[in-house]
C-alpha cells in the first residue's frame, strides 16, 4: 500500500503539479521541499498512517503560508518569518 501511495505522489509530481499554474505556498514562502516532496517522506519512512497524519498537519501549514502570501501580495516585499521545524523525522 505504502508503495502505491508514493508511486500516486510520483505521477501526481510529474503528470499534474508541472501544469497547475500555481506551486506548493509552504515551499515557495519558506524555501523548503514541496508539500508533495514532503509527503512522499513521511509516507516513505514513517508508513500510511503516521504518514499521512503528518502530511494533514503540513497541509495546514501549507494553508497557512497561502494565506500570509496572499496578505503580503500588495505590500512591499516583507521578510518572511522563520520556517517552522520540519516535523518528518
Amino acid at each position: 500500500m505504502k508503495t502505491i501511495a508514493i508511486a500516486a505522489i510520483d505521477g501526481y509530481q510529474r503528470f499534474i503539479s508541472p501544469y497547475k499554474g500555481f506551486g506548493c505556498a509552504h515551499r515557495v514562502r519558506t524555501g523548503r521541499g514541496s508539500c508533495s516532496q514532503f509527503a512522499k517522506r513521511a509516507i516513505a519512512r514513517l508508513g500510511m498512517v503516521a504518514g499521512i497524519l503528518i502530511t494533514l498537519r503540513r497541509f495546514e501549514d501549507c494553508a497557512a503560508s497561502a494565506r500570509i502570501l496572499s496578505s503580503a501580495e500588495g505590500h512591499a516585499a516583507v521578510a518572511p518569518p522563520e520556517p517552522p521545524a520540519e516535523p518528518c523525522p
